[in-house]
């Protein structure tokens, strides 16, 4: 079975969630808790929890679901220049020029910023954290060197890397990227048509928006994602992972359809 996991915007979203039983009996059915292995937590990105605030917010996810990995976002004043339009809805900052954060600079500005980050995930547990790049953060040498030059210290650091690529850049650049710096990549799942990407799924975590076509993961369209991994032998292997408002409904969806493929 795949690894599943939701991403949340915050921890109002775990009202959705199904709680893990001490012992659940076989009867349970449907109201069983739901089989999350890993949650993301996106709020990350905007506000880095301090110290007391990260352990709490752990501790508030893990009560729900007590066996998931916890995995942060890493800050925006990391990874997203001022032009990306993140920092007016964040309300945590750090003094510094606003053209030296983001994209991965050199600077001590960043690396401050990433110093949050690191505090956070350690009060959190976490050994992988999630890079969301912008469109701006776009390919080509100077970015494909600070991508290797962080994943590389965060490698030094005993973090693992999954990067959330957004842009221009091309599945077989980033998949080259991730094997030689040993890091995944977080990839729809979906095309905006409802049908499942065609991809390798090697070095790839599996993101599931509820919006457009899957919005609700009907029947069919949880079977189809089944199947696509079934036939690129990957299904044992994959990390998946549902965001949005439906996550935790979404993630239902998709367990009955693989234990109705019986594969």
């Amino acid at each position: 079975m795949p690894r599943l996991g939701v991403i949340l915007q915050d921890e109002h979203a775990l009202r959705a969630a199904r709680p893990a039983r001490p012992d659940p009996s076989d009867e349970a059915g449907d109201e069983a808790g739901d089989p999350v292995e890993l949650v993301a937590l996106r709020s990350t990105l905007l506000n880095p929890p301090r110290a007391a605030a990260a352990r709490a917010l752990a501790e508030q996810v893990r009560s729900v679901h007590p066996n998931a990995v916890l995995v942060p976002y890493v800050w925006h004043l990391v990874s997203h220049a001022a032009s990306d339009g993140l920092r007016e809805a964040g309300t945590r900052t750090l003094p510094g020029e606003a053209r030296r954060f983001g994209h991965l600079q050199d600077t001590p500005e960043v690396q401050s910023a990433w110093d949050v980050s690191l505090r956070c995930a350690r009060e959190m547990g976490a050994d992988t954290v999630i890079l969301r790049t912008p469109p701006s953060f776009t390919p080509g040498t100077v970015n494909q060197a600070r991508l290797a030059a962080f994943a590389e210290a965060r490698a030094a650091e005993g973090l693992h890397v999954v990067w959330e690529l957004d842009g221009l850049w091309e599945p077989a650049t980033t998949l080259a990227l991730a094997r030689k710096l040993s890091i995944d990549t977080l990839v729809p799942a979906y095309e905006g048509t409802g049908r499942p990407v065609p991809q390798s799924y090697e070095h790839r975590w599996l993101r599931v928006d509820a919006a457009g076509a899957t919005e609700r993961l009907r029947g069919a369209l949880a079977e189809s994602l089944v199947f696509a991994l079934a036939n690129a032998d990957a299904l044992e292997d994959t990390t998946i992972l549902f965001s949005g408002a439906r996550a935790h409904a979404n993630l239902r969806a998709f367990v009955r359809a693989l234990d109705a493929a019986e594969l």
